[in-house]
């Protein structure tokens, strides 16, 4: 019969396990939102009610609503900006947040109409990256193996994702060197000029 010391043990044992475990059942959540993502994506584009020109608007507006309910879109901005965001007025924050949103979302939710159908998508794991997660996908296809990997961030109890890294290059790097070149020999006002005329050539999706 056990004692009562080993009983302590054995419980304040299992009560440690207990603890470590919980960390590991919340990153393997950001694996679970990816699929899910990616799945909802995978099932627009390939409904068949849904298919054909003549419905790539309504296929559009709902990849548009998977995006604005899962990425971080707001964050990105400001990271896209890093180096230029403090010298910025409140009023110039959110016209450029509701500008890059606007953009991001119209050029990511065509990159899934023009090229993401039903995907073989392979999960290799999941890398914890500070207060993130970055979750790693490979889309296997027949003549090449397309890596891409999410960065997700924990906000009100569900995984957000706030970067996509596409073959090694992260989409708010690109958007960060490519506005950062702008501002070195350009105004910030002259950015948001630029940004509305490519948010009006970007509604058409």
């Amino acid at each position: 019969m056990l004692s009562v010391r080993v009983w302590n043990f054995l419980f304040a044992f299992f009560l440690i396990v207990i603890g470590t475990a919980a960390p590991l059942r919340a990153q393997s959540g950001a694996t679970d939102q990816v699929r899910s993502v990616l799945d909802e994506a995978m099932d627009i584009q390939t409904k068949p009610a849904l298919q054909g020109s003549e419905h790539r608007k309504e296929r559009a507006a709902q990849i548009r609503k998977l995006i604005s309910e899962n990425f971080l879109s707001g964050e990105m901005a400001r990271e896209s900006l890093q180096g230029y965001w403090e010298k910025l007025s409140a009023t110039q924050r959110q016209q450029y947040q509701a500008l890059f949103t606007a953009i991001f979302t119209d050029s990511y939710s065509r990159r899934v109409l023009d090229f993401l159908k039903r995907e073989t998508i392979q999960y290799p794991g999941e890398t914890p990256e500070g207060k993130y997660i970055k979750v790693s996908t490979i889309i296997m296809r027949t003549n090449e193996h397309i890596p891409v990997d999410y960065i997700l961030e924990r906000k009100d109890r569900k995984w957000m994702i706030r970067d996509v890294i596409i073959d090694g290059v992260g989409t708010v790097e690109t958007y960060r060197n490519g506005f950062g070149a702008f501002l070195r020999n350009n105004s910030f006002d002259a950015l948001i000029q630029r940004m509305a005329i490519q948010k009006r050539a970007g509604d058409e999706v």
